[in-house]
């Protein structure tokens, strides 16, 4: 039973005296019993000779010792030390390895030698192995290009023989014909397949030789937004929830002989992975509901069903948004992960928002602040690994930005606010005083490539606009009321400064009224024309115009009891800024009591 060893997968090596053999298969599998691979470790447990075998012996200096028969065989492998003659069935006396004339004084060395030549025939891994029987070189037993484990040499003082031990470890055993053998099929092959070649089983079965492989999923809460709903004025704030999966993948490194091709331990990670989600795509696009959140109104994939059920009791509106596959690769330690995530929602935007409220000495009014952000999801499909969508689906999706913008018009009445506006309604109640329905102040950000919307609005308790279809009004009222007249007489070298003298008499009662307007700016007509420069001010259109009349009515000493005469002090003043909406009107009046 020859066992023969291609050095650098170039040239036989034959190793006589043929050691024992002893071969064991581990069944690789999960912590779920799933059997995803197999390895098979080969024990090869041999004698070397001093002055019989291959390896040949040699002194110190690599020359061989002479042969007994005068004849020198072949000199192939590592130091030129082996022959590649196989069995000695048909000849005997040829095949097998000719003694040689090594003396007591040089076994030691003879024996060194050896052990030299076979730590070179067995340097490097993936160098071919075979197995013959022990009366046919072409019958081809069992073949392997195994990964070399270690090669021990047993303690002893190396006269005449030294004992030895090889551990190897191989993905698979092969025929005469390179066929993987049947045994290795169901547990090694991610596909199927019997008989079939190693290139058949990486290709065209989607195989790979893999150490451990593991698949972890996680349900969370996430916290950083909640959906926002208005009924009725009853906010309703459903949780979000995360969903992660972690595909972790540890490979072998391993040699394809019919392309003589050596794949690295993270190649086979990541194919074994990559594969993997390649047969989940296509599940998927046979049967959506099966497999991916985004589908239908399947709450939860498959495999995180149970777990939800048991633990959550989500409802059945929730679908999984937001997408996001990342990968890793650990090339010298041979392992490649990739982690998917899912947002969990009933809708498809959330939101989260904070207040707070400031009441000052210095404003008699109270100060809401409402600060929120409001996310759009997507429920696009991502292309599978190998950068294809799965037959059949298309990609159709309004944008995330879109429904961010979308849901900030619902909250936000369109931008217009008013009492129906979401946003006021949160803001007013929270406080036991009414707010205006006005914004004092309003601030939007945006991102498209997030998705994101932020708002911060400001809210208080000032009194309702007078005037209609105006963002912000004030209206300032200054009465100066009579004082003594005296006459100021200047008096030469007075230290005390001039005489005042007083004259009988008192000052007049006056009045200035000052009214500020902003205009809503949807309304302003921009423009170069006479129409929207002077035409639409707010003193020439109705109804504005008969409401600043009567405010200004109100306010002059017209309506007030007691008074007998009034006159305009100065000529009235007023200020139109059609481009930015803002007005102002100034009046002043003098006025005399009737008593």
């Amino acid at each position: 039973m020859p066992i023969k060893v291609k050095h650098k997968n170039t040239e036989w090596c034959t190793i006589r005296p043929t050691p024992l053999i002893s071969m064991s298969a581990n069944v690789l599998k999960t912590g779920g019993s799933e059997a995803f691979g197999v390895t098979y470790q080969i024990t090869l447990t041999g004698k070397l000779l001093a002055n019989q075998g291959s390896p040949y012996a040699a002194n110190i200096l690599g020359t061989r010792n002479a042969y007994s028969s005068g004849v020198t065989p072949n000199s192939v492998g590592p130091y030129g030390a082996f022959d590649n003659n196989t069995s000695h069935f048909h000849d005997a006396a040829q095949n097998r390895p000719t003694p040689q004339l090594v003396s007591s004084e040089e076994a030691l060395s003879a024996i060194l030698f050896k052990q030299k030549a076979i730590r070179g025939l067995f340097e490097k891994d993936f160098y071919e192995v075979e197995i013959t029987d022990w009366n046919d070189d072409s019958a081809t037993a069992v073949r392997f290009y195994p990964r070399v484990i270690s090669v021990d040499f047993a303690e002893g003082i190396y006269v005449d023989t030294c004992d030895y031990t090889i551990v190897l470890e191989a993905d698979t055993l092969l025929d005469a014909n390179n066929k993987v053998d049947t045994e290795a099929s169901v547990a090694a092959l991610q596909g199927g397949g019997i008989h079939k070649t190693e290139k058949e089983i990486l290709e065209d079965f989607d195989g790979a030789f893999i150490n451990s492989f593991s698949e972890d999923w996680s349900i969370e809460i996430d916290e950083s937004f909640g959906e926002t709903k208005n009924s009725d004025l009853n906010i309703y704030m459903p949780q979000a929830y995360r969903i992660t999966r972690n595909l972790s993948c540890t490979g072998k490194s391993h040699y394809e002989p019919q392309e003589t091709k050596t794949y690295e331990a993270w190649e086979m990670a990541r194919k074994f992975v990559t594969d993997k989600l390649k047969k989940e795509e296509t599940e998927y696009a046979t049967d959506p509901h099966s497999y991916y959140p985004n589908a239908g109104h399947t709450a939860l994939m498959v495999p995180l069903r149970n777990l939800a059920s048991g633990t959550m009791d989500l409802i059945e509106n929730y679908r999984g948004y937001n997408h996001a596959r990342t990968e890793q690769v650990g090339k010298s330690e041979g392992n490649f992960s990739i982690t998917e995530s899912w947002l969990l929602a009933t809708g498809n935007t959330y939101e989260n928002y904070q207040m707070s409220l400031t009441n000052s000495l210095d404003t008699p009014f109270i100060d809401i602040s409402i600060n929120g952000t409001i996310k759009g999801l997507t429920s696009k499909k991502q292309k599978d690994y190998s950068g294809q969508l799965p037959s059949g689906h298309v990609l159709s999706d309004e944008g995330r930005f879109k429904r961010a913008i979308g849901k900030y018009y619902q909250i936000s009445n369109s931008g217009l606010f008013g009492v129906g506006c979401d946003v006021y309604k949160r803001a007013n109640n929270s406080v036991a005083v009414e707010l205006n329905s006005q914004p004092k102040s309003v601030t939007l950000g945006t991102n498209e490539f997030t998705g994101e919307i932020t708002y911060s609005l400001s809210f208080d308790n000032r009194p309702t606009n007078i005037i209609s279809g105006v963002l912000a009004e004030q209206i300032s009222v200054n009465d100066t009321y009579p004082g003594d007249v005296i006459a100021v007489i200047p008096v030469l070298g007075r230290k005390t400064g001039p005489v005042l003298q007083y004259m009988g008499g008192r000052t007049e009662y006056t009045r200035d009224v000052s009214i500020n307007l902003v205009m809503d700016y949807t309304k302003l007509a921009y423009g170069k024309t006479r129409d929207p420069l002077l035409l639409k001010k707010p003193s020439v259109v109705n109804p504005t115009a008969t409401q600043i009349q009567n405010l200004l009515l109100e306010l002059s000493p017209s309506n007030e009891p007691g008074i007998r005469k009034y006159f305009l002090a100065s000529p009235p003043s007023e200020s139109w800024s059609p481009k930015d909406g803002n007005y102002s009107i100034n009046l002043s009046w003098v006025y005399e009591l009737d008593k």
